[in-house]
C-alpha cells in the first residue's frame, strides 16, 4: 500500500525551510499536523492550511479525515485576516530563461517534494506559474535599493564613433564627469588652405562646459607632438578665457570639383557657383595634378594657366572683375593654389570662373616637340564671415589646431582626442572644505551636476543636502565615475547614473537633493510588526543564475579601450556558458567593474524578498533608506509581536508581561526587542521556558523596558522569537503616501554581509586580453619561392667596398605557407666547391646579398624560410647563376695614355678616346704607387669626347677625395671611356696604368 507524501513549510516565502516526510497511511490531518509541527501553540496552529491533491481541508476536518495511501499533502502557513484569500497554493515557484512549459510541471513537482511529474489541474497551475515567473537574474535587480542603470536609451558619441571627431550639429553640449579620454566634437566645420604646395587644415573643437584640464593631446593613438607644421591652442573653458585665435572667424566650406575648361571644349566655359549667406569674402581653391611642360630632351619647363574672375551679388547681373588667376609652374604634381576675394559689402554672390589658357590636355600632342600640361580643377569654394564660431552663454572648453595635412593625414582632421578631467569643488578631508580640483568621486559630481553650468537652472548649495559623508564613503570603497555626457538626458538620469556608481540613488526631500547610500547601518529607524502595520504582501520571485555578469566599459587601464569583463557568479566554477549583460554607466576601473558586479550577485543571493505593508502616521518617521526591525508570523511561526503590559523586577530578575502568547521549545534560545519610548532599539536575551506563556524573563546584563506610562499607556512594541531571528533588518526601499497621513512602505533585506562580502573581494589581475592564448606557430615553414637572381650592373645598387659584384637572391614566401616567415637564409658556392657559405636576410627585405664572387663566376645556391620561432624550413632546388652575365660587353679602352708632372705639385695627363661608336666621354682615375685599378679614385668630372678623339691635355694637383698630390710621390694614372654622361654607365676596361713621379 502506499504512503502519504508530505511537504511542510515553516514559511510561505522562504521555500528553502520545508520538510518532506513520508507517513503510513491511516493518519489523521490533525495527527500529521502534530507530528510535522510538534508542540505549536493551537493560536499558531489555526494559522496552518491543508490542502490535498491542491484541493483545501478546513480546520474542523482535520480530525476526522484521513489521507488516501499515494496522496500528497501540503501544510503551509497563511497570513491572518483578509490576506489569506491572496494566498496561492503554489509554495514555490521557479523562473529560468531556459525552462519552458514542457519542463515546468517536472521542476515544480520536484521543489515541492511531489515524486515524478505533478499531473493533473495542480500540473497546469504549476506550469502555469512557473512560466509567469521565467525571470533573468538581471531584472530582479530593479527590486534593489540602487537599481542597475541602463546603457541602452541613449548611446554616448563615443560608444559610437570611437575615437573619431564628429559634426554633431544641435547636439548637447558635452558634460565630462570624471576622468575620460575624449575625442571633442568640432565646434565649427573644418576647413582647408593652401600654402605654397601644402595643404593645411584648421578646426575648432568642443571638449565641453567649463572648466577642465586636457592634457596628452593625440592624433589618433600618436602624440601630437610627433607630429610636424602644428599648432594647438586650448581655452579651459573660464569665463575669463580669451577667444580661439586660429579659428577667429566663421569659415564655411564646399567642397567642389568643377573642371576648369576652355569654351572650345564642349563640357568647357564658364562655371558659377554661389557662396553662403551674409559673407564679406571668400576663398577659391584651384587644384591641378600638375601645370608644366616637357620640351624635346624630356626637360620640366614652366607653364602657366591662366583664369579669369567675375562675381555679383546673387539675383542681380551686376558682374565685378574679380582678381585674375595666374598659375606658373614647371612640376609634374599636385598643386593646389588659393585666391582670395573681398567683396564690397555684405551678401550672397555668384563667382564665376573662366579658364583662358587652351586644353593642352584635350588635344593630341604626339607630334609637338614640346608637351604641355594644366588640367584645372575648382575644388574649394570658402565662404567667410567676420563673426566669431562661437555663441553659447556658459564658459566652453575649446581647442583649435592647425595642421599640415600634406604627407601626414590621411585627408581631413578627425581623430584628434586628448586626457580629459573635471574641475569641479571635492570635498578635502583634511581641510574640512570644499576645493577646487580634479575629481571623479561621485559625490562631488553629484553635486556638480545640480550647482553646474548644464544645469539651465543651477540649485543653491542650500538646495544641495550634505554630501560630505557619501564623499568619504566612495573614498573609502574606492568608486569613481568617468563618462562623457553627449546625449539628451533627464536631470535625474544623470543624477541616477553618477549615484548609481556611488551605490547610492537620487533621493529628493522636498526641500534639498540628498542620496540614499546602500550601506550597512547600525542605528534602527523604526520597528514594523503586525500591530503597528496592515495589508502585508511579501514576494520572492525565483531564477536560476546565469554562470557570469558580462560587463562592457571603458578600460582607464589601458586608454578607454572599448573592453569587457566577465564576473563568474559566487561560487561558480569550470566553463562560463550563460551569461547576462549588465551595465555599469561611468565605471572605468577593472577592478570596480568587478567588485560592483559581485556586488550585484550578493544582493541577488542575500536579498530574495521583497516586502510591502501599510503604516498610519508612524510612517512619516521613515525615509527611504533607513534600517527597520520588521517582524511577522506569516515569515517564521516563531515569531511573535506585541506590547508590553508590565514590567517587574525583584532579586534582580526582571519580569516582563505581554499582551500575547509566546511559545518556546526545550534546547532553543530566544530574545526580545524592545522600540524605546524614543524609537531606539532594546535587545535582550531571555529564559528558555517550555511552554506558552505571556511572559518572558530576560537574562544577562542591560537596560529594560519601561512598561505603560502616562505618556504611552499601550506599552513598547515587542518583537519575540528566536536568539538568531526575533526580527529580520530590512531597509526601506519606497515610500508610497496614502490618505489620513499613512504610507504604504516597500522593504528589502538589510543583509550587510553584502558590503562586507565585496570588501573582501580581491579581483583577478586584469590584463584586457580578449581571447585564449593563441597558439603556437609549430610547423615547418615551406620552402620559398626565388623570383630572380641579379648581379652586375642590375645589382650595382647593393653594392660597397667590401662587396663590389654583389649577387642579390630576390625571393618571398610560398602563397601557401600559413607561418610567419622571419627570414630567409640562402646557402651558396662556386660550382664545384665541396663548402656551402650562408648568408640571411630579413623577410621583409625579400632580397639576400651573396658576397665574394666576381664577374664571371658560375656560382649554386639554395635558399630556405626561418619562421618567427627560429624553425627553418626546407631547401629549395639547387639553382645556378653566373656573375654579371647579363652585363653589356665592355666598351673598349682609350687608345692612349700618358702622364708627366711638368711642375711641382701636379700632373698632366693626354688621353685619345676609345674606337666604339658608343664613346661619349673619358675619366680619368689616379692611384697610388703599386696599387690595382680598383684602389684608384676618379679625379675631375668626365671629359666629353666622340670615338678616336684627342683629348687636350688634362692637368690635375688634387687626388678625388681633395687632398693635393704629394711632391716626390708617385702615383699610378688610368681612363675609362664612357657611354653616357646621365644615368649609369658601363665603363670600359682601363687603359693604363701610367705611372708618374711629382715634381
Amino acid at each position: 500500500m502506499a504512503d502519504v507524501s508530505v511537504l511542510a513549510l515553516d514559511s510561505l516565502f522562504d521555500a528553502s525551510r520545508r520538510r518532506s516526510m513520508v507517513l503510513p497511511p491511516g493518519c489523521t490531518i490533525a495527527e500529521i499536523v502534530e507530528f510535522a509541527y510538534s508542540g505549536l501553540a493551537d493560536s499558531l496552529r489555526k494559522r496552518l492550511r491543508v490542502t490535498i491533491d491542491g484541493r483545501a481541508v478546513p480546520l474542523p476536518m482535520w480530525a476526522g479525515t484521513r489521507p488516501r495511501p499515494g496522496t500528497h499533502l501540503l501544510i503551509q502557513p497563511v497570513p491572518a485576516g483578509d490576506a489569506m484569500r491572496n494566498v496561492l497554493t503554489i509554495a514555490v515557484t521557479v523562473g529560468a530563461i531556459a525552462l519552458g512549459q514542457f519542463y515546468g510541471p517536472l521542476l515544480a513537482g520536484s521543489l515541492l517534494g511531489l515524486p515524478g511529474a505533478a499531473s493533473g489541474s495542480l500540473a497546469s497551475l504549476l506550469s502555469a506559474g512557473i512560466t509567469g515567473t521565467t525571470l533573468l537574474a538581471g531584472t530582479l535587480l530593479i527590486n534593489a535599493l540602487v537599481p542597475p542603470r541602463s546603457d541602452t536609451k541613449e548611446k554616448p558619441t563615443y560608444a559610437i564613433q570611437g575615437l573619431q571627431n564628429q559634426l554633431t550639429p544641435d547636439a548637447p553640449v558635452p558634460l565630462i564627469l570624471g576622468r575620460v579620454r575624449f575625442a571633442p566634437p568640432y565646434a565649427a566645420t573644418p576647413y582647408t588652405q593652401a600654402v605654397g604646395d601644402e595643404r593645411y587644415v584648421t578646426a575648432a573643437f568642443l571638449v565641453g562646459y567649463g572648466p577642465l584640464v586636457m592634457r596628452n593631446w593625440r592624433i589618433g593613438e600618436t602624440p601630437i607632438e610627433r607630429f610636424t607644421d602644428v599648432i594647438l591652442e586650448t581655452r579651459q573653458g573660464y569665463a575669463s578665457d580669451a577667444r580661439l585665435t586660429l579659428y577667429a572667424q566663421q569659415v564655411i566650406e564646399e567642397a567642389l570639383s568643377v573642371a576648369l575648361k576652355t569654351s572650345a571644349v564642349p563640357t568647357g566655359g564658364a562655371q558659377i557657383r554661389t557662396t553662403a549667406s551674409d559673407c564679406t569674402g571668400c576663398e577659391i581653391d584651384i587644384t591641378s595634378t600638375g601645370i608644366y611642360q616637357l620640351n624635346k630632351d624630356g626637360a620640366y619647363q614652366n607653364f602657366t594657366v591662366n583664369i579669369g574672375v567675375r562675381y555679383c551679388k546673387s539675383g542681380t547681373n551686376n558682374w565685378q572683375p574679380g582678381p585674375a588667376i595666374s598659375i606658373t609652374s614647371n612640376k609634374a604634381k599636385a598643386l593646389t593654389r588659393t585666391i582670395p576675394i573681398t567683396f564690397p559689402e555684405r551678401g550672397r554672390y555668384d563667382i564665376e570662373l573662366t579658364r583662358s589658357t587652351t586644353d593642352w590636355d584635350e588635344v593630341d600632342q604626339s607630334n609637338k616637340t614640346i608637351q604641355r600640361h594644366g588640367a584645372t580643377v575648382w575644388s574649394v569654394l570658402r565662404s567667410i564671415r567676420p563673426e566669431y564660431p562661437i555663441d553659447f552663454p556658459e564658459p566652453l572648453a575649446l581647442a583649435a589646431c592647425r595642421i599640415r595635412a600634406t604627407g601626414q593625414l590621411n585627408g581631413m582632421l578627425d581623430a584628434l582626442n586628448c586626457d580629459v578631467a573635471t574641475l569641479c569643488p571635492d570635498w578635502d578631508e583634511a581641510s574640512g572644505t570644499w576645493i577646487v580640483r580634479e575629481t571623479n568621486n561621485p559625490a562631488s559630481l553629484f553635486r556638480y551636476v545640480l550647482t553646474g553650468p548644464a544645469m539651465a537652472y543651477p540649485l543653491t548649495l542650500a538646495e544641495v543636502g550634505a554630501l560630505e559623508d557619501w564623499h568619504r564613503f566612495c573614498a573609502a570603497k574606492g568608486l569613481t565615475y568617468n563618462r562623457v555626457h553627449d546625449y539628451d538626458a533627464t536631470v535625474l538620469d544623470v543624477l541616477g547614473d553618477v549615484a548609481a556608481a556611488g551605490r547610492a540613488t537620487p533621493h529628493d526631500t522636498g526641500e534639498v537633493w540628498q542620496v540614499v547610500i546602500d550601506r550597512a547601518l547600525t542605528v534602527v529607524s523604526a520597528h514594523i510588526s503586525p500591530r503597528n502595520s496592515w495589508s502585508y504582501q511579501g514576494k520572492r520571485p525565483y531564477t536560476i543564475f546565469p554562470d557570469a555578469f558580462r560587463i562592457s566599459f571603458l578600460d582607464e587601464t589601458n586608454g578607454f579601450a572599448k573592453a569587457e569583463r566577465l564576473v563568474p557568479w559566487p561560487g561558480h566554477s569550470g566553463d562560463i556558458r550563460v551569461t547576462e549583460k549588465l551595465d555599469m554607466p561611468g565605471v572605468t576601473n577593472p577592478a570596480m567593474v568587478w567588485r560592483e558586479a559581485r556586488k550585484r550577485q550578493y544582493e541577488l543571493i542575500h536579498r530574495p524578498d521583497t516586502h510591502t505593508v501599510n503604516q498610519d502616521f508612524e510612517a512619516l518617521t521613515v525615509s527611504r533608506g533607513d534600517r527597520a526591525q520588521f517582524s511577522h508570523d506569516v515569515l517564521d511561526r516563531t515569531m511573535v509581536a506585541a506590547r508590553v503590559t508590565n514590567v517587574l523586577t525583584v532579586a534582580g530578575t526582571t519580569m516582563v508581561y505581554l499582551d500575547e502568547f509566546v511559545s518556546m521549545e526545550a534546547g532553543q534560545s530566544y530574545a526580545i526587542r524592545f522600540r524605546r519610548a524614543d524609537g531606539a532599539s532594546l535587545l535582550r536575551t531571555v529564559a528558555t521556558v517550555p511552554g506558552e506563556a505571556n511572559w518572558v524573563r530576560l537574562t544577562g546584563a542591560g537596560d529594560i523596558p519601561s512598561g505603560p506610562t502616562a505618556d504611552d499607556a499601550s506599552g513598547e512594541l515587542a518583537f519575540f522569537g528566536p536568539s538568531s531571528r526575533e526580527s529580520f533588518a530590512v531597509t526601506v526601499k519606497g515610500f508610497e503616501a496614502m490618505e489620513d497621513f499613512a504610507a504604504r512602505l516597500t522593504l528589502i533585506d538589510h543583509a550587510p554581509e553584502i558590503e562586507a562580502l565585496v570588501d573582501a573581494e580581491v579581483p583577478p589581475p586584469w590584463s584586457g586580453r580578449a581571447g585564449g592564448p593563441a597558439q603556437e606557430q609549430t610547423g615547418t615553414p615551406l620552402a620559398p619561392i626565388i623570383n630572380n637572381v641579379v648581379s652586375g650592373v642590375l645589382a650595382s645598387d647593393a653594392a660597397t667596398p667590401t662587396n663590389p659584384v654583389p649577387v642579390v637572391v630576390l625571393l618571398r614566401a610560398d602563397p601557401l605557407e600559413t607561418l610567419t616567415i622571419a627570414s630567409f637564409e640562402v646557402r651558396h658556392r662556386e660550382i664545384g666547391a665541396a663548402t656551402w657559405m650562408s648568408a640571411p636576410g630579413s623577410a621583409a627585405a625579400g632580397a639576400v646579398v651573396l658576397p665574394g664572387y666576381e664577374k664571371g663566376d658560375g656560382i649554386e645556391l639554395q635558399a630556405r624560410a626561418i619562421s618567427v620561432l627560429g624553425t627553418p624550413g626546407s631547401w629549395t632546388a639547387s639553382l645556378t647563376h653566373q656573375v654579371a652575365a647579363t652585363d653589356p660587353a665592355p666598351l673598349p679602352a682609350p687608345y692612349y695614355l700618358s702622364a708627366t708632372s711638368p711642375s711641382a705639385g701636379q700632373i698632366r695627363v693626354q688621353v685619345t678616346a676609345g674606337p666604339a661608336p658608343e664613346t661619349v666621354a673619358t675619366q680619368i682615375y689616379i692611384g697610388p704607387a703599386g696599387a690595382p685599378f680598383a684602389a684608384a679614385s676618379k679625379v675631375g668630372d668626365p671629359v666629353v669626347s666622340g670615338p678616336n678623339t684627342t683629348l687636350p691635355p688634362l692637368f690635375f694637383s688634387a687626388l678625388g677625395n681633395g687632398n693635393p698630390l704629394a711632391s716626390g710621390t708617385t702615383y699610378r694614372v688610368w681612363a675609362t671611356a664612357l657611354d653616357t654622361l646621365d644615368g649609369p654607365s658601363t665603363p670600359s676596361l682601363p687603359a693604363g696604368p701610367a705611372d708618374v713621379t711629382v715634381s
